[in-house]
């Protein structure tokens, strides 16, 4: 490997100056560091990776050794403590042993010989006789070794827990004469799990006979249980693989009843179809370990149960509903968004599930208001969703209010992240609606740009200050400029940001964070609206010099801002996070993988999104809950996610898929708890937040267009506030 020397000697710089630009010091000139990484490639070189080699001294390597690879479980713990890693610039690698103790052994001495970071091992060994031994910290995952090295960790589910669960489910459900397929008796988790399942069938009096199978003749065995004179008519199974087995053993032979299935399995997404899965979240444990190597190489601070990973439990088989008495479709008003399209998919599992046909009806923002001002007189809808900040203006008069102590509501709420304000749910402290697709405003970034060493020695010799991504509009404003070509012409990017104010209420959306964030407020000490102050003036002109820096279109909606960055044109973008995977979907999009996101300059993101209610009008009351409930649950709510849009639901962190693709739901957690709003210190009570947003977004668009200076375009929108408030 090329060392420090030979870099600099090719470059014809010190050693220190090599340093700096392999640790990425903003204190070396682009022309130096231009040097630097050219010698670097002609060496061969590899700067992301090599570099920190240098600097660390060992090879930032993480490795994974399992006894198959063939597994899902074991492939989902890689995936997720390997992502997490490779962000933090580790390599990552697995190895699997076939539950061979020589093999295992063998290539545990290749492992260490290439001096890793961490070993992360489901061992086929038992006890520890010299195996697993140095300095290198050693992570053993569900399968416990005697003797560990003192630097060990072990992390597990709880096996006997799955095992009593899964006991109870089967058990009550009334089937009394059981199969349990486990793998290889001598593991600790397969014990705990078999000791956890037969102590409840025991209590319960059912008649059960074990199988323990290694891995690789699960297929065989699951050949012998079919075939088994018993007649089981339960299979429980510690595997996903084994269930398959069963499935695929009955096509052969369809006339013989297939057992019911349970199966441990990891975590997945959809529903289960005819197998009763209970899920252990391997991803995440995964990516909780990975966050364990980087907090212990950072000698930070780690709570004793931080590897602690709570089982996450049943995921039942959709099941149609026999009964198709009394049951009556329903009729649904839905804002044309990436979420609806997401549900119009899911849509034929809720009708398998309940028998109840819904009818979607998708409109634009601007028809949906219109068409929600028409369903107070009457209406066919049973269910409506609107904007959230329509709550004030129409929730009165359009829906049914609701009892969140009832069951069915008590059930939802529970699902619901806990942040969630107030805003989405009460008018006069009364509940109205449900957060339907709430949202909050992130700042997306280039990460790329922000992390390239020559592009941040540019700014740091354009500004004398480092390139960070900016915590205030006043930074947000210079960044922007400097990633504009007509300011700066070596930007990569033709615009630094984009602005969204194609109508008057997106335009006060995408302002009013700036006026929040220096301290405005849209009423006076007394409670009156007052538009025209000292602080909207300052605000409304930084908003204006953004525009400079954007393309200058006018944008009617977030999604254009979101494709505009998507296409590699925008280096940040300040936008509701329910349109931000637009980025993704996009078939031109040129910047997956790149894209970084953190909270708004100032740290005042306004809320938006959807809430949904029962209409007054609405005889279906029971259907319409039904739709609630299903549409809340986890899996349904991570599935609309996943596919980009966006129901939320606490346990969404968990789903390590979803993450991957939208990393910036983990952070929407923290925002919510930031977001606003809603308005309550007006002096006249109710205030009507979509038609004070409609007369400042008219302003905003009038003084950014340069249709009215700034004072006029305030003088007139603070007229028409006095007017109407």
């Amino acid at each position: 490997m090329p060392t420090i020397k030979d870099i600099a000697a090719l470059a014809g710089v010190s050693h220190g100056t090599v340093s700096n630009v392999l640790n990425k010091r903003g204190n070396v000139s682009v022309e130096k560091i231009n040097l630097v990484e050219n010698a670097a490639r002609t060496l061969g070189f590899k700067l992301n990776v090599q570099a920190k080699q240098l600097r660390q001294g060992h090879s930032r390597r993480v490795v994974m050794l399992v006894p198959r690879m063939n597994m899902k479980s074991y492939c989902d713990l890689f995936m997720g403590m390997s992502s997490v890693l490779k962000e933090a610039g580790f390599e990552t690698d697995i190895y699997y042993s076939n539950n061979l103790p020589h093999d295992e052994e063998r290539l545990l001495e290749l492992i260490m010989a290439s001096n890793p970071t961490a070993v992360v091992v489901v061992s086929s060994f038992l006890k520890n006789s010299g195996i697993f031994q140095g300095d290198i910290p050693f992570i053993f995952v569900d399968r416990h070794v005697d003797h560990m090295p003192p630097k060990a960790k072990y992390v597990s589910f709880d096996y006997i827990k799955a095992g009593t669960e899964i006991g109870e489910a089967c058990a009550g459900a009334g089937y009394r004469n059981i199969a349990i397929l486990c793998g290889t008796s001598r593991f600790s988790n397969n014990k705990q799990f078999v000791h956890g399942v037969s102590e409840v069938l025991d209590g319960y009096g059912c008649g059960y006979k074990v199988f323990y199978a290694d891995d690789a003749m699960g297929f065989q065995v699951a050949f012998d249980i079919i075939s088994d004179k018993n007649d089981f008519d339960a299979v429980i199974t510690t595997n996903q693989e084994n269930a398959g087995h069963f499935m695929a053993i009955h096509e052969y032979n369809p006339s013989h009843p297939l057992p019911v299935i349970y199966a441990l399995t990891s975590l997945s997404i959809g529903p289960s179809r005819d197998i009763i899965r209970y899920e252990l979240n391997y991803k995440l444990c995964g990516r909780r370990i990975g966050k364990y190597i980087i907090k212990n190489e950072n000698q930070e601070e780690i709570p004793e149960d931080y590897l602690q990973i709570p089982n996450t439990g049943f995921c039942y088989p959709l099941r149609r509903c026999l009964s198709q008495e009394d049951k009556q479709d329903i009729n649904i008003l839905m804002l044309s968004s990436p979420t609806s399209q997401a549900l119009r998919l899911l849509l034929p599992s809720f009708t398998l599930q309940t028998g109840i046909n819904v009818r979607m009806v998708e409109v634009s923002y601007d028809e949906l208001h219109k068409s929600a001002l028409e369903c107070i007189e009457t209406s066919a809808y049973d269910l409506i969703r609107l904007d959230m900040v329509w709550l004030s203006e129409l929730g009165k008069d359009l829906f049914v209010p609701l009892n969140l102590e009832a069951e069915a509501f008590s059930q939802i709420r529970g699902e619901l992240s806990p942040g969630l304000p107030g805003d989405y749910y009460k008018v006069d402290g009364v509940v109205y609606s449900l957060p339907f697709d709430p949202s909050v405003q992130i700042l997306y970034y280039r990460k790329d740009l922000f992390e390239d060493a020559l592009i941040r020695r540019e700014f740091y010799e354009r500004y004398k200050r480092q390139l960070r991504v900016p915590k205030t509009y006043r930074e947000y404003n210079e960044v922007a400029a400097f990633f504009t070509k007509k300011q700066n012409p070596s930007s990569p990017t033709n615009f630094g940001t984009s602005l969204v104010f194609g109508s008057s209420v997106v335009a006060a959306c995408d302002y009013l964070p700036r006026l929040k964030a220096c301290g405005g407020s849209i009423f006076d000490e007394s409670g009156r609206v007052q538009v025209d102050t000292a602080e909207i003036r300052a605000s409304l002109q930084e908003y204006i010099e953004a525009f400079a820096f954007s393309d200058q279109a006018i944008n009617l909606w977030w999604q254009k801002s979101m494709e505009t960055f998507a296409q590699g044109h925008t280096a940040m973008s300040v936008v509701f996070a329910n349109h931000a995977s637009t980025m993704l979907h996009d078939p031109a999009s040129k910047v997956v993988g790149k894209i970084g996101f953190a909270p708004v300059p100032g740290g005042c993101p306004l809320l938006g999104g959807g809430i949904i209610g029962i209409s007054k009008h609405s005889k279906k009351t029971a259907e319409s809950m039904a739709f609630l409930q299903w549409i809340y649950s986890e899996k349904v709510a991570a599935m609309i996610t996943y596919l980009g849009g966006y129901i939320n639901n606490k346990s969404l962190g968990n789903y390590i898929d979803i993450l991957e693709l939208y990393p910036w739901v983990e952070g929407m957690e923290k925002a919510f708890g930031q977001g606003w709003r809603r308005e309550n210190d007006c002096v006249s009570g109710s205030f009507d937040e979509y038609k004070f947003e409609e007369i400042l977004g008219s302003a905003i668009r009038n003084a950014v267009s340069g249709v009215m200076g700034i004072e006029d375009a305030l003088k007139e929108a603070q007229r028409r506030c006095d007017q109407i408030f």
